[in-house]
């Protein structure tokens, strides 16, 4: 788990070749965004986990996740790559996450997510 102070600081870290990691490191997954100041999740996926993770913290993603964000709440956020997860499907894995952290019911996300 990072916060999104963290997460930012890693993310914009230039390597050697004077690359942003982000730009060699993103990867297929799924990512959590968890608000500790409220204790509710938001789950999603994408094909570049670190900058859809990135997209919330800068107003192009959640509008509540930045809002809150924005208003002082703390962030904490996890990612899992698909590769490795046991999942085939990233729509799978998505919706599962959802369903274990109850983000449609209880916290930011608008739908269950993908069932397919």
């Amino acid at each position: 788990m990072l916060s999104v102070h963290d997460f930012l600081e890693l993310r914009n870290r230039k390597g050697r070749n004077r690359r942003l990691y982000s730009n060699s490191l993103n990867f297929k997954g799924v990512y959590l965004l968890h608000n500790i100041s409220k204790d509710i999740f938001y789950a999603g996926k994408s094909n570049k986990v670190l900058d859809r993770i990135n997209s919330h913290f800068v107003g192009r993603g959640n509008g509540d996740v930045y809002a809150d964000y924005v208003y002082g709440d703390s962030f904490e956020i996890r990612a899992i790559s698909l590769f490795g997860s046991g999942y085939n499907s990233l729509n799978k894995l998505e919706s599962d996450t959802i369903f274990t952290y109850k983000a449609f019911e209880e916290g930011y996300n608008k739908n269950r997510g993908s069932r397919s």
